[in-house]
């Protein structure tokens, strides 16, 4: 388990976040495939963005702040302010 804030994360927490980061890996495809959005390298973009959705779903992006701060949202709603 991983604590942020003070709290300790809940088994549940965490595996939302996972699921939300990988989730917005997938949209990120989702909008250069549609046109709304353009990268220079699409092929390799994708690749990229399918790597990231599989780590965040391993696990993997668990120790970042950006995880961490989004797990502790999850778990009681609440969100710290990271800059003064």
């Amino acid at each position: 388990m991983s604590r942020f804030n003070g709290v300790e994360l809940t088994a549940d927490a965490m595996q939302e976040a996972r699921e939300q980061f990988a989730a917005n890996s997938e949209a990120c495809i989702a909008e250069v495939k549609s046109g709304d959005v353009k990268v220079n390298d699409p092929e390799s973009y994708f690749v990229w963005m399918q790597q990231l959705a599989a780590d965040a779903l391993a696990g993997r992006s668990d120790h970042t702040l950006t995880f961490l701060q989004r797990a502790y949202f999850i778990q009681t709603g609440e969100c710290v302010a990271l800059l003064p």
